[in-house]
């Protein structure tokens, strides 16, 4: 490949790479943020399966490195495959796999994963449906249709580039004797004297051209109508590249582009529409693997807390606190909502309700006695 068409692909690669790893990254963080609860007989518990998840899944990386890799891999392959490999003390270990290979796709019997590979190493056991935890981003892979667009549209970054080098460039003519064309000893000196001295005239920030009998120079410069406009067209399609990007992941594109008005909405519409699916689908296929239908039915189970993403602030909340705690909302369900520390004392996990909630019937029934 030519050294300018291993540019153009470098260059085309790095717009591209840099629209997807920021959406993949913000739906890694959200996700990271997100609190696994667990549950035996419907009473909330703190123990080895709430460790595994929020805090160790295996003995090289934390809670967050594993998710970060989880979503990496739903986004680019969109499908990521979670395995327990072994016992570690007793308790499980979860890694994510970076190849596996289906023999075939099985239908009214349990799928196969086999030659299952993460880092270097290729488990040769072969695990079955309920081994694993095997996650689809979507049912269609959206990959290969952003990739022709990404090709599409970078063919017009790449024109207006172009356009823009060529608008501030500096682009001369210079005019000859007829007498002196066609003359091999004339066209090498004339060469010769473009390398010494006109090629350092147009790089220098000043210089002094020197102008012969029989040469006259005349600059014919860019298009002067697009010199106003600077690199906004290129910025332009490029924030149109990161903008389809986005919505390829259900993610808002004011999310992506650095804009702050409309983020609020943007917030809600993020967490309803990319990240909550990608979590329930995540419960589901926990609750179902690794509990199994005859532990949930008994109240073990597991869930993922999505309400934790975004920052809560205790202060400008205070008003929406006093209403929640007079519906009968408990001290430490505040603090666990707020990301603080729980009381253990009978009054921290007392319900009250204020006074001014009834049942209808007796308010309706009380206003008559009246």
């Amino acid at each position: 490949m030519p050294c300018q068409e291993l540019l153009a692909a470098v260059q085309e690669y790095n717009v591209r790479e840099l629209a997807f790893w920021i959406c993949v990254n913000m739906i890694a963080n959200a996700i990271g943020r997100c609190e696994f609860r667990t549950f035996r007989n419907s009473v909330e518990v703190w123990e080895t399966d709430y460790y595994l998840w929020n805090v160790e899944p295996n003995v090289n990386q934390n809670s967050s490195q594993f998710l970060h890799k989880m979503v990496a891999k739903l986004c680019q392959d969109n499908e990521a495959l979670i395995i327990n490999p072994r016992q570690r003390d007793g308790h499980g270990t979860l890694v994510v796999a970076d190849d596996w290979m289906v023999p075939e796709p099985a239908v009214t019997r349990m799928q196969e994963y086999k030659q299952v590979l993460v880092g270097d190493l290729t488990f040769r056991k072969t695990f079955m449906e309920d081994d694993v935890l095997h996650l689809r981003l979507n049912h269609m892979n959206l990959n290969p249709v952003m990739d022709g667009l990404y090709k599409s549209y970078y063919r017009m970054v790449d024109a207006a580039v172009k356009a823009n080098i060529w608008d501030h460039g500096q682009h001369w003519k210079v005019h000859l004797r007829q007498i002196n064309q066609g003359d091999e000893e004339f066209n090498r000196r004339f060469t010769q004297m473009l390398q010494d001295q006109v090629k350092p005239f147009l790089e220098s920030n000043g210089a002094i051209l020197p102008e012969f009998d029989g040469y006259e120079y005349s600059n014919v410069g860019g298009g002067q109508t697009r010199v106003k406009q600077d690199t906004r067209d290129i910025k332009a399609l490029i924030e149109d590249i990161f903008d389809f990007t986005a919505r390829s992941f259900l993610v808002p594109a004011v999310l992506v582009n650095g804009k702050v008005e409309a983020t609020s909405d943007a917030n809600h519409r993020f967490l309803t529409y990319c990240i909550d699916p990608i979590c329930e689908q995540l419960q589901e296929e926990i609750n179902r693997k690794l509990y199994g239908y005859d532990r949930w039915r008994a109240g073990e189970f597991l869930r993922v807390d999505s309400s934790s993403i975004l920052h809560f602030d205790l202060f400008k909340n205070a008003e929406n606190i006093e209403k929640l705690m007079g519906c009968g909302y408990s001290y430490n369900d505040i603090q666990r909502a707020a990301g603080g520390a729980e009381i253990n004392e009978p009054w921290a996990n007392a319900h009250v309700i204020t006074k001014n909630f009834a049942d209808a019937q007796n308010v309706t029934n009380g206003g008559d006695a009246k």
